[in-house]
């Protein structure tokens, strides 16, 4: 019994050392580019496209961050897929008094339902090649479109860019949910950053992504996944790195995040959590073995104190050493270090996570995107 669960500390070592040498490689990856001296002066145009639906209070924050940085040639696309509210009316107002702004409509009687259909639209209506997409809600660094634009500009070849979105806790938030939200968004954004650095892509966040039209169009946009109501982050970027298309670049640095409010329930987190997980059903069951070794061997620590006694204590406390040692630099770097005060807590709500809410994910998949 105790060689079962020294064996699963081994495989939660073994994975902890990958993600530490992944994340270190990804910040390399993208330090060693040397964008022209004039990405800015003579910047490439960029069309933000934004899939929305019902945001009529989020739209026009997020219009404001975007419109200071627009520059010559850009565009923004609100593709409104059968809001309710008033949110066409909110973009139609913008529209009349930015040129840069455009929308796409859709009435509810035509809306499809599905963010990647959405999102599709927005890109063959766009003008430009070079895409960036984020959501309503979300909260883009001033920066956000120069830094992608001249990430891009810095190599001959095509990538795509899969930035880390943080959370922040709102003031109305329940107990405990916005600060074990932003952990677990911690652990994605840290895992993407990794699994880019490992040459191994398969996360993304869609509020936080850019990649070239040409791109999408080499691996037939959506159409690989097309029957799944998700997947316009994640199962794209397993396209792309499958048909080796493009590289994968996991940006890190502040000037590159959009941000976002947690949830301020927890049963507003947990169908979030759920329409995500449930694109993991989609995943090659390369991927899905990989995440239930890594996932599963560090959930068998839990268990090994109440099996083997203090011997499993042992166990437990040196795999949450292996687990804090890869993920300390990353979160410090990511300016999420304040989350570590709890560090024991939050990796235990991340395993309860892992083996209740993350099976009825796979189980089954939400109707809608919203």
């Amino acid at each position: 019994m105790t060689g079962f669960f020294v064996g699963a500390l081994a495989v939660t070592a073994l994975y902890c050392a990958l993600t530490a040498w992944g994340w270190r490689r990804a910040r390399r990856d993208v330090a060693a580019l040397s964008p022209p001296e004039d990405a800015l002066t003579d910047p490439v145009p960029l069309s933000v496209i934004v899939a929305a639906r019902n945001e009529e209070t989020a739209l026009p924050r997020l219009l404001r961050r975007l419109l200071g940085q627009i520059r010559a040639g850009d565009e923004l696309l609100i593709v409104d897929d059968g809001s309710t509210d008033a949110t066409a009316s909110i973009a139609r107002q913008w529209c009349a008094s930015h040129a840069a702004i455009r929308l796409i409509h859709r009435p509810a009687a035509a809306a499809s339902g599905s963010k990647k259909a959405t999102l599709s639209r927005g890109i063959a209506a766009a003008s430009n090649d070079l895409l960036a997409f984020t959501d309503a809600d979300g909260r883009p660094a001033p920066t956000w479109l120069d830094r992608m634009r001249t990430l891009h500009a810095a190599t001959d070849d095509e990538v795509v860019l899969t930035g880390y979105s943080p959370m922040r806790t709102p003031e109305d938030a329940a107990p405990l949910v916005g600060p074990f939200a932003r952990y677990e968004t911690l652990i994605a954004g840290i895992y993407t950053a990794a699994a880019a650095g490992l040459r191994r892509p398969y996360m993304a966040v869609g509020r936080n992504l850019s990649y070239p039209r040409s791109v999408f169009e080499a691996v037939n946009g959506f159409d690989a996944h097309a029957e799944t109501l998700s997947g316009d982050d994640d199962l794209f970027v397993q396209s792309v790195h499958r048909h080796g298309t493009a590289r994968v670049l996991a940006p890190t640095d502040p000037e590159t995040f959009v941000e976002t409010d947690s949830p301020a329930t927890w049963s507003t987190w947990i169908r979030q959590k759920r329409r995500h997980v449930s694109t993991g059903r989609h995943y090659p069951w390369t991927v899905g073995l990989h995440l239930a070794l890594f996932h599963g061997s560090f959930a068998l620590l839990w268990l090994a104190p109440l099996a083997i006694g203090t011997t499993g204590l042992g166990l437990l406390a040196t795999g949450l050493l292996a687990r804090h040692a890869a993920l300390a630099p990353a979160a410090d770097a990511l300016d999420e270090d304040d989350l570590l005060a709890a560090f024991p807590l939050w990796e235990f709500g991340y395993v309860l996570y892992l083996l209740t809410l993350a099976p009825l994910g796979l189980l089954s998949e939400p109707e809608e995107w919203r």
